[in-house]
């Protein structure tokens, strides 16, 4: 078996909510691109494709102890030991949400455990996840092959984020993925509604639940992506080329209005029965109750749909009922009678019996978000002509989204696969064996690098003139690479820009990357700019005139990651410069 064939293509999406992974060897992929492995998952009453983003890691700070769903069970056991021997360890779930939330991501962030008394470095937590998935990944696959052992560098790793992300989650997530003992060379950033849009282009129309399959579509066809998953939706708009080939129309966008936003409106509801003081108590001293509580919601919300008005029976376990009475001296079948929700919401022995209207209101936050950007996106111009959406993502299972996308957009088709939480994960795997599925990209933003220029009166600030071994320059130019809304094609440099150095003893040409929202920045420090990362180019021949170590830097932004190379012109030597994103 050659070394250097890549046999097999592995894929984690790790989701706000539910991680997960997937895989197929080539020899599956040529046979059927759509036979994709993925694991599933076992959690009391749940069974799924994927294991809740939940991480237990032992007082050490430095040994995972157990993922998902057993970790989440063993917390809840160590808590009800008492004397709060749980709180030594260490308890991180849904964290993926950092990396959207957090402006100014550098390596050294910390990250707060369940506790918020406790933190360690994000990239520990990240990277005991990423192996963790790993190895389970690789147990799995090897005991499928017989005969030689897959090595390391047989095997193609994609990492799925989404797409909404900036360039600084993307290579922190990259490195905590390389801290896990997965290949740099090896490793692909896949961006998630294209690997789903990816996917369901394979998918004959038997496979998908709701609508005729987007297979069918002939080029020149659009259609929009909806990734609802637990923490962000995201959305793109892709048309079908000539050959299969799908290109993007409009960058990226979306925000956190993913199925956490139910569960969040779960809990404040249950704060609004007993408030807020009981609820904390209660999570704090019942953990393996509160657990049960979340697992059957979990359940239960993936019932409800519009057209259902039945009633919806939770249990309350004793527990909450006996704070409650311990708090506020009151019995929790009187205290719900005076609430807004006498006339929904019943309590008979530990069944609380709710209306349907208030299930199917716990839905209604993230569905409005959802549904006005989709309103919002189909005013542009440019995307006239839209046929279809294709819902993906965990929470496009939900009837309550689907049915709000359906209402809001009559005139289109609302295509639905079939296990919709899935095809990010396995559209990963076909985009390892197949990345340029993707032809075309749209730019999110303007990108530059900070540089000087020869000083010229006509246009540029007296202020920012300064004087260099070379003569007088304009300090804080934007140079411009790529412009927010450009179309780049794969494998194609968008940009090519001459530099040199501007001192005789300069061993190195650093430069700060930049982005606008705007076209045409002229100096970095114009409204808007933001400094995003630097790149560093090494001088290693002193000995020639300034004006001789010249360099072509070339910069390609149609992947799902920045490339940056630079070309010296005197020898012609090309290095690949990395770009840092994380300071």
């Amino acid at each position: 078996m050659a070394s250097n064939l890549r046999i097999l293509v592995a894929a984690i999406d790790f989701g706000t909510t539910y991680p997960g992974w997937a895989f197929s060897f080539k020899h599956e992929y040529d046979a059927d691109p759509t036979q994709v492995y993925a694991k599933r998952w076992i959690g009391g009453h749940l069974v799924s494709e994927k294991a809740p983003t939940i991480v237990l890691i032992k007082p050490d700070g430095k040994t995972l102890d157990s993922f998902g769903y057993e970790a989440e069970t063993k917390y809840a056991e160590l808590a009800s030991e008492g004397n709060f021997h749980h709180e030594k360890w260490y308890y991180f779930r849904r964290f993926k949400m950092m990396l959207h939330e957090r402006l100014g991501l550098t390596r050294k962030i910390q990250l707060e455990d369940e506790t918020n008394k406790k933190t360690l470095p994000a990239k520990t937590v990240f990277s005991l996840a990423i192996r963790y998935l790993k190895d389970d990944m690789l147990t799995t696959s090897r005991g499928r092959l017989t005969g030689d052992e897959i090595r390391e560098n047989e095997i193609t790793w994609v990492l799925t984020v989404p797409a909404i992300w900036n360039d600084a989650a993307k290579q922190f997530m990259r490195e905590a993925a390389v801290e896990a003992g997965i290949m740099n060379e090896n490793l692909k950033i896949a961006l998630e509604p294209e690997t789903a849009s990816i996917y369901c282009r394979l998918l004959p129309v038997e496979k998908m639940a709701e609508g005729a399959g987007v297979c069918s579509l002939k080029p020149g066809s659009k259609y929009m992506v909806l990734d609802a998953g637990g923490g962000t939706v995201d959305i793109t708009v892709h048309e079908v080329m000539l050959g299969g080939k799908l290109k993007e129309l409009h960058k990226a966008s979306g925000g956190a209005w993913g199925g956490t936003q139910v569960d969040e409106a779960y809990k404040q509801f249950l704060i609004g029965l007993v408030g807020n003081p009981v609820f904390q108590r209660f999570c704090n001293e019942h953990k393996d109750d509160h657990l049960d509580m979340c697992r059957d919601f979990e359940v239960k919300k993936r019932d409800i749909a519009p057209y259902k008005d039945t009633t919806v029976t939770i249990r309350i376990p004793s527990s909450l009922k006996e704070i409650f009475q311990d708090e506020t001296g009151e019995d929790l079948l009187d205290a719900i009678r005076q609430t807004g929700y006498a006339e929904k919401v019943s309590l008979m022995r530990d069944k609380l019996r709710v209306d349907a209207s208030v299930m199917k209101d716990l839905f209604m936050k993230a569905i409005q978000e959802t549904v006005s950007h989709l309103k919002e996106l189909m005013k542009d111009t440019h995307l006239c002509g839209i046929s279809s959406i294709l819902m993906v993502g965990g929470f496009s299972d939900s009837k309550m989204l689907q049915n709000a996308v359906r209402s809001e957009f009559p005139s289109l088709r609302i295509i639905v696969p079939q296990e919709a939480g899935l095809v990010v994960l396995k559209g990963a795997v076909v985009f390892g064996h197949s990345p340029s599925s993707i032809a075309q990209r749209v730019c999110k933003y303007t990108y530059g690098v900070g540089t000087t220029h020869e000083f010229d009166a006509l246009k540029h600030d007296k202020s920012k003139i300064k004087q260099y071994d070379i003569g007088p320059r304009c300090e804080d130019i934007f140079e411009k690479h790529v412009e927010i809304g450009q179309v780049v094609t794969l494998y194609e440099t968008q940009s090519q820009t001459t530099y040199f150095p501007i001192q005789n003893d300069q061993k190195k040409i650093a430069f700060p990357i930049y982005y606008s929202t705007k076209k045409s920045p002229m100096y970095t420090t114009d409204e808007g700019v933001m400094k995003i990362g630097k790149i560093i180019v090494d001088i290693l021949d002193m000995s020639v005139p300034l004006r001789k170590r010249e360099f072509i830097v070339s910069m390609t932004f149609s992947g799902t990651e920045i490339e940056v190379s630079a070309k010296e012109i005197r020898t012609g030597r090309i290095t690949k410069v990395s770009v840092d994103f994380l300071g």
